[in-house]
């Protein structure tokens, strides 16, 4: 999937150089606003989310939360729940390693 990932970024980019791209702007906002989604690692995320981006169990998360092996949430205005940052989880995934 990766490779076809690249395939299309790839063709996008040579499409840019040449001068020759067919994309609106509006699918130009559409391309950056998915790209950054993407590559954001420090957008704040749920619970449920960090878990299932560690792929390990509610109970494994809150057990590593208690150890101090992860990051407590943190708690963010506007929303009722802690929440959690990519760029932690990713240090915690580097580590494990």
């Amino acid at each position: 999937m990766l490779k076809e990932i690249k395939k299309q970024l790839l063709r996008i980019i040579d499409d840019i150089d040449c001068g020759n791209s067919d994309v609106t702007e509006e699918e130009e906002l559409e391309i950056l606003e998915c790209l950054q989604k993407l590559t954001r690692k420090d957008t704040p995320i749920s619970k449920y989310q960090a878990y299932t981006y560690l792929n390990i169990s509610r109970a494994t998360f809150d057990n590593l939360v208690k150890e101090g092996k992860l990051p407590s949430g943190k708690k963010i205005a506007g929303f009722k729940e802690l929440m959690w940052y990519k760029r932690d989880l990713n240090s915690y995934l580097k580590n494990k390693k």
